[in-house]
């Protein structure tokens, strides 16, 4: 044996591995903390964001004297990019 096997096989070969087992143990909290997060809040999905943008557009109107405007309530309109929303399904397809 040479002497970069009797490194490797002596009991303190294995130090390097507490950053990742301490690597791992954060990874492991961190999801369940998202866990308990989920179960309490629950699913959220597209609408409560969808909501919230139409609450601050509201508040910027009024704020900056602007008209008031329609808000969407559709949902397969508000799972669709703004930008996307006014494109032909001629020129998307191709």
């Amino acid at each position: 044996m040479s002497a970069h096997d009797d490194k490797i096989y002596s009991g303190s070969g294995y130090m390097h591995m507490k950053g990742v087992a301490l690597s791992i143990l954060l990874m492991g909290l961190s999801l369940v903390g998202i866990i308990i997060a989920y179960l309490l809040y629950g699913y959220i999905g597209p609408s409560f964001s969808a909501e919230r943008i139409n609450v601050q557009q509201a508040e910027l109107r009024h704020e900056y004297g602007l008209p008031p405007r329609e808000v969407i309530r559709n949902q397969t309109i508000l799972l669709t990019p703004p930008s996307m929303r006014n494109l032909s399904q001629n020129s998307i397809n191709g």
